[in-house]
């Protein structure tokens, strides 16, 4: 399997908020196919010590219809607002990325200027398919592939999904592969791997190391030969975020109810996983239209560093936090944190 032709996912420099900007904007991804209507979601954050009022405008992919196309938002000091708009007439593209332009409009001059993010964004959602857990990418042709650019390497993830797993295939884009020794010892000071963390949706994380985290988190890591790979538990919910913010040895945190395989083509790395969902259900209930937070980071210490899916799909800034991932032993960490690990997904019947 070749990694697909796509657009990837660019975050256009002026979407990000400025100095003296009333507010800032994001746009979410979309959690279900375009014909099938999806919602597309403003975030709208106002920057300012005073109240906001304005209007926000979304112009849509061409041939996409959005009635209406503005609403009016009204902000408290420092609010965050999610501002939906109803699609129509939106068409799958195989590079499963949208150009939309998002503005905001303050109604008095006293407000700020006008606003604009120009964003691509994509369909972040798992088909029903159970695949075979071997390394093979062969049986990922039917989900819905989501491309982005770090360093010059592309990383793409793919998601299904059946009644009893969550599966990932990552396709990593990278020069070599740096496995973890069988005997427990690691075979570098640093590791290629993909961490995730998955939660519900209605959740946020905490900013005190006192709060409990509220995610599921697990680490892929190649190991030994061949196709091998193992899963490593990071994180539940009601563990202390002090906790998983400690830089631990993965030895003892195995996760054995998980399937892993990693294998090698070319310059691509595919790590290949499937999560049960039945420790996951009271939180997170696999049925067709359920929607969640999904994010990656992906390892590649000895080429471009993190791979971080919270920065490509464009959170802000503000969005870093210290405690949105774990720490652990074979990590090459940035200066600064990731961004956190809230991010949209969805659970589809198909991409069709």
């Amino acid at each position: 399997m070749r990694l697909p032709a796509v657009v990837l996912i660019v975050l256009m420099l002026a979407g990000n908020a400025l100095a003296g900007d009333p507010v800032a904007l994001r746009l979410e991804s979309l959690t279900v196919a375009p014909p099938h209507q999806p919602l597309a979601v403003v975030d709208i954050k106002n920057l300012q010590d005073g109240p906001y009022q304005g209007t926000v405008t979304l112009e849509a992919p061409d041939g996409w219809r959005i009635a209406p196309d503005k609403q009016p938002v009204s902000l408290g000091a420092g609010e965050t607002k999610r501002v939906s708009f109803r699609t129509e007439g939106g068409l799958n593209l195989a590079v499963n990325s949208y150009p939309f332009t998002v503005s905001a409009s303050a109604v008095t001059k006293a407000g700020g200027r006008t606003i604009v993010r120009k964003q691509n964004i994509s369909c972040a959602s798992a088909p029903y398919f159970k695949p075979t857990i071997d390394g093979d990418p062969a049986e990922w042709k039917d989900a819905i592939p989501v491309a982005f650019l770090v360093g010059g390497k592309k990383t793409v993830l793919s998601t299904y999904w059946n009644r009893r797993q969550f599966c990932i295939l990552v396709a990593v884009e990278e020069d070599k592969l740096v496995r973890r020794g069988t005997s427990g010892c690691f075979d570098a000071v640093y590791v290629d791997a993909v961490q995730v963390a998955l939660s519900p949706q209605d959740t946020k994380t905490g900013k005190s190391p006192d709060d409990e985290a509220n995610r599921f988190e697990f680490l892929f890591v190649a190991t030994g030969s061949g196709t091998n790979g193992k899963c490593f538990q990071l994180a539940e919910p009601g563990m202390k975020l002090a906790e998983a913010a400690k830089c631990r040895s993965l030895d003892g945190l195995e996760y054995e109810k998980a399937q892993a395989a990693v294998s090698r083509t070319g310059s691509i790395t595919y790590y290949e996983c499937s999560i049960p969902f039945r420790p996951m259900r009271s939180k997170i209930r696999p049925s067709e239209g359920r929607e969640f937070f999904f994010s990656v980071l992906v390892h590649d210490p000895d080429g471009t560093g993190i791979r971080d899916w919270g920065q490509a799909a464009g959170l802000w800034p503000s969005q870093r936090n210290a405690l949105a991932w774990s720490k652990w032993q074979g990590a090459k960490w940035g200066e600064k944190p990731p961004f956190d690990n809230k991010l949209e997904w969805g659970l589809c019947s198909s991409k069709y």
